[in-house]
């Protein structure tokens, strides 16, 4: 098994800094001069642009301290990771972190002339909203869809610390595999199960709430859908799929938080989907 080595530099990632905060009375003199607050700081980016006003006592936790350390775990896992790639991305000012590994090697079809590649997604943030952690995905290579996965044995959390216990990140790593391929299996049963319009708008309904702009943006990429994979929970799937990765962003620079968002929605009713190829 050949394997292609990533090499990892902390310099490849963006650094923040911590900052002192001041105030000052609602009224003051223009000689007055303002007061510094003890009980809390600025995070910052480079540039000097606010990411979080966070606790004197809060960790910051740099992506520099906690990247390359997953990546090592990611080396040492036995994942075939022949053609792997990196991909670093960031959201709000630098607050929040993504790295996707994609290993085409882990290539798997879902129907004929349909596949798709494993991915290990690896999120930190610096203004304290996210901890350190690591999910298992998909990419759907026709669309470029996120196929989002949903087990509690393929995710990996970690307090906001510096030190990364690489003994457990492995040994979850190493479930990674087993659980890529059985969702592979459920999204082929997703594919051979037909679903009704009635089903497909209950699932939307669900998933866009009280936003009417979004139910009419899924029922219009429903029908696209439909057209290329047939009336069936694998076009339902990839429906939503498609919104969470690819529909309009309001803030193309938060992007990044605004996928794990939207991820974390279609996450939520991947069960009925089950529920539905399981009766079909």
């Amino acid at each position: 098994m050949e394997n292609l080595t990533i090499v990892t530099d902390t310099n490849e990632y963006q650094t923040v800094y911590e900052q002192s905060l001041y105030t000052r009375p609602a009224v003051y003199l223009d000689d007055e001069m303002p007061k510094r607050l003890e009980t809390h700081k600025a995070i910052v980016n480079k540039d000097g642009d606010p990411i979080a006003v966070v606790g004197k006592n809060y960790n910051v936790v740099q992506d520099s301290d906690i990247m390359p350390q997953f990546h090592d775990v990611i080396m040492a896992s036995s994942l075939d990771k022949t053609g792997m790639t990196k991909k670093i991305e960031y959201s709000h000012n630098g607050a929040k972190t993504k790295v996707v590994y994609t290993f085409p090697a882990h290539e798997m079809a879902v129907d004929v002339g349909d596949f798709v590649q494993l991915q290990i997604m690896v999120l930190n943030s610096c203004d304290g909203t996210w901890k350190f952690m690591s999910m298992l995905g998909a990419v759907r290579l026709a669309c470029m869809n996120g196929q989002v996965v949903v087990d509690a044995f393929s995710s990996y959390s970690a307090k906001h610390t510096k030190s990364l216990d690489t003994d457990v990140a492995i040994e979850k790593l190493e479930t990674a595999l087993e659980v890529y391929e059985a969702n592979v299996k459920l999204w082929q049963q997703f594919a051979k199960a037909g679903v009704t319009n009635a089903q497909a708008t209950a699932v939307f309904e669900k998933v866009a709430g009280k936003s009417d702009r979004l139910q009419v943006l899924l029922e219009e990429t429903f029908l696209k859908y439909k057209a290329e994979l047939g009336t069936t929970v694998w076009a339902l799937f990839n429906t939503l799929t498609d919104w969470s990765s690819h529909a309009k962003f309001k803030n193309e620079a938060n992007k990044v938080a605004t996928i794990y968002n939207r991820e974390a929605k279609v996450r939520k009713v991947i069960p009925l989907l089950e529920s539905m190829a399981q009766a079909a």
